[in-house]
């Protein structure tokens, strides 16, 4: 049998199954489409330009890499719905007459076919759109867009060799599905899995294992620190759950009703359980990955909204003046003030105070600063401030009063509920948790925990000190490497905050201090930072994660959305007979479509209840997370998770009213 007669027969399998392959095809296409633009992002020489290029291509390049192996997942398994409805025309054509390896060269070439189309209009649609993606970066960043239009070679060749390599993988697998089978077991591939499952307990008790493992460490971890690391093994569990109580647990809860004759044997609940039963083995699968794509979407989208949305707020935390000034002696200050004013610049809202910082470990009843630095899991990692009360008050308005035993204390990124607290040796009263506290934008920047403690005095200051010193057994600042020193932070706004007059501020002082660098009797060690300088390194990595959240979000989606259309599909397909049945027996033609109305709510709106069950039970280690970034407004991360979810589940619902069109059409009787 010649080639073009395969060539042709596949051409008219493709025509005649435009209804299956139509969506795949549009799928593979703007995977193609998304994979070329995110890999030539990457390479841009105008991205490249940018400010703040290399948090964004890092960040882009990761993107990459998870497009990357979703599309090897996505087209793989979504490739599977079909193969499972072609099986049986497959095995109409081996019974009349044509042999395995000609079914092989049918399958060849339908899947050159749709490579090709996949691959080429993928490719052209990713070079159109391209320069449109660079220009939304671009506006997200707040900077120029380069001129001209880039097309690489290379990424073009990087994303031809990855979908073909795709489509290969595809197109072994359906001809190994082709020919491990019988003609007749090709012919009842469709019906396969009518047998009722058999209820496996112990796996849906792993499952609630799992699950209710991730949820307790997405609940109960409060270590900033642990919530990085622990967080990947809630997501972890929680996968692990979700799969196996869509899979065994459904089986067996549907078991449980089956059993409880009461509800049963009533007409909408006995089709309903029995027809869910029979379909939820095959389908048990489907729904548990649109269940975990629906949960991704909307934690990504939503982290990444609350990102952009709280930037300004996380840059004010971390930079809290327009000039932020630390010292290690007030010679350092007047020559920073010294300089501003030769400028011309009038500082407000001036504050200035002096501060003992150290690294710490916090264990029960206080801090211990003279352990090594090892994690265990009976402390944890701690950063201090110590400053005076007279500061204090001055700074933040507060007419506080202490005695020489007593501190004011806040405490970020963890609890702390005891009445007195331990450090060097001395036992303080904790007499209130206080707020405000004086600004110190370095210590928002930390993962550790951050402890700001309020002495009563100068001289209580100094003695901590001294106690430090004491203790590590040094004198300055280079022999003890940083882990604690005493210095003075002076920090001011520049008129109307403006940016330009701030950054003038900084270039003054930086001259001034370049200068006095040639005397050795002034100390320069220290930091000075502005807030205006150091804004486009935040919109950068804010606004690149911003771009690949809602980049990623847009492809898990389609993603969901077309398992659904699938999952639809296959459902009408195998419910129709069924449902014939009956209506044949006996059932009103009223009480079928009532029961396939409930039948579809159910099925089809489970993952989308589970995800949101899933998103809330993680939003605790999420909103710890999000303190990485210098972001504590929980109110802000739950109205961004609050209006994903309602955007999300509005599309969702759009998508099921369309999909449930083709359902009950097919299905009509």
């Amino acid at each position: 049998m010649n080639s073009k007669f395969l060539s042709r027969l596949a051409r008219q399998n493709l025509r005649k199954n435009g209804r299956s392959y139509g969506p795949f095809i549009l799928a593979a296409v703007l995977t193609v489409c998304m994979f070329y633009i995110i890999s030539s992002l990457a390479v841009d020489p105008g991205l490249q330009s940018m400010t703040g290029a290399t948090t964004i291509q890092i960040v882009i390049r990761y993107g990459m890499v998870v497009v990357g192996l979703f599309a090897v997942i996505f087209l793989f398994y979504t490739n599977s719905f079909l193969i499972k409805r072609r099986k049986r025309e497959f095995g109409l054509f081996n019974v009349l007459g044509l042999e395995k390896k000609h079914l092989a060269g049918v399958i060849a070439f339908e899947t050159l076919y749709v490579a090709l189309i996949s691959i080429g209009l993928g490719l052209l649609l990713g070079v159109a759109l391209d320069k449109l993606l660079l220009l939304i970066v671009a506006k997200i960043l707040g900077v120029a867009a380069p001129m001209g239009f880039f097309v690489s070679l290379w990424v073009v060749a990087v994303t031809a060799a990855l979908f073909g390599g795709i489509f290969l993988l595809i197109f072994l697998y359906s001809i190994r599905q082709v020919y491990v089978a019988r003609p007749v077991e090709l012919l009842q591939a469709e019906h396969a899995g009518e047998r009722e499952p058999k209820a496996k307990w112990l796996l849906a008790l792993v499952g609630a294992g799992c699950l209710g493992a991730g949820y307790y460490i997405a609940v109960t971890t409060t270590d900033v620190l642990q919530a990085i690391f622990l967080f990947f093994v809630a997501v972890v569990l929680v996968i692990i759950g979700t799969y196996l109580l869509f899979t065994a647990g459904s089986v067996a809860l549907l078991k449980l009703l089956k059993k409880n004759k009461r509800y049963y044997y009533k007409t909408r609940h006995f089709t309903a359980v029995s027809g869910m039963m029979y379909r939820m083995k095959q389908n048990a699968v489907g729904l548990a990955n649109i269940c975990i794509l629906s949960t991704m979407v909307l934690v990504m989208v939503s982290g990444t909204s609350c990102l952009m949305l709280g930037m300004e707020r996380a840059l004010h935390e971390r930079y809290p003046y327009d000039m932020n000034i630390s010292r290690s002696d007030e010679a350092t200050i007047e020559l920073c003030k010294k300089a501003v004013a030769d400028a011309g610049i009038v500082p407000e809202n001036e504050t200035e105070y002096s501060y003992v910082t150290c690294a710490a470990y916090s264990v029960p009843g206080g801090l211990d600063v003279t352990r090594d630095y090892t994690l265990d899991t009976e402390s944890s990692l701690a950063d201090v401030m110590v400053v005076c009360l007279a500061d204090y008050n001055r700074c933040t308005g507060q007419s506080m009063t202490l005695g020489p035993d007593e501190i004011l204390l806040k405490v970020e990124r963890t609890d702390y509920a005891e009445d007195t607290l331990t450090l060097l040796g001395k036992t303080y009263t904790v007499k209130a948790q206080v707020e405000p506290m004086v600004k110190y934008g370095n210590l928002t920047a930390n993962l550790t925990s951050t402890w700001y403690i309020v002495v009563s005095d100068r001289e209580e200051l100094e003695r901590v000190d001294a106690a430090l010193a004491s203790g590590f057994g040094v004198k300055s600042y280079e022999q003890h490497q940083g882990r604690y020193y005493m210095s003075r932070f002076y920090g001011f706004d520049v008129p109307g905050h403006d940016d330009e007059t701030a950054l003038n501020a900084r270039l003054a002082i930086r001259d001034a201090w370049n200068k006095a660098s040639e005397d050795e009797s002034v100390d320069l060690a220290g930091t000075y930072e502005c807030r205006a300088w150091e804004r486009q390194d935040f919109v950068s990595l804010y606004g690149s994660l911003f771009f690949l959240g809602m980049f990623l979000g847009l492809l898990f989606t389609m993603a969901a959305i077309l398992i659904i259309y699938y999952k639809q599909m296959s459902e009408g397909r195998d419910d129709r007979e069924r449902f014939q049945i009956m209506q044949k027996v006996g059932m009103s033609r009223q009480e079928v479509k009532r029961t396939i109305h409930e039948q579809v709510l159910i099925v089809f709106f489970l993952p989308l209840v589970t995800a949101g069950v899933h998103t809330a039970f993680a939003f605790p280690i999420l909103n710890r997370v999000m303190a990485l970034f210098n972001l504590m407004s929980t109110n802000l991360y739950i109205w961004c998770v609050l209006g994903t979810f309602g955007v999300f589940a509005a599309l969702y619902a759009v998508v099921y009213s369309l999909t449930a069109r083709t359902y009950y059409r097919m299905v009509s009787v």
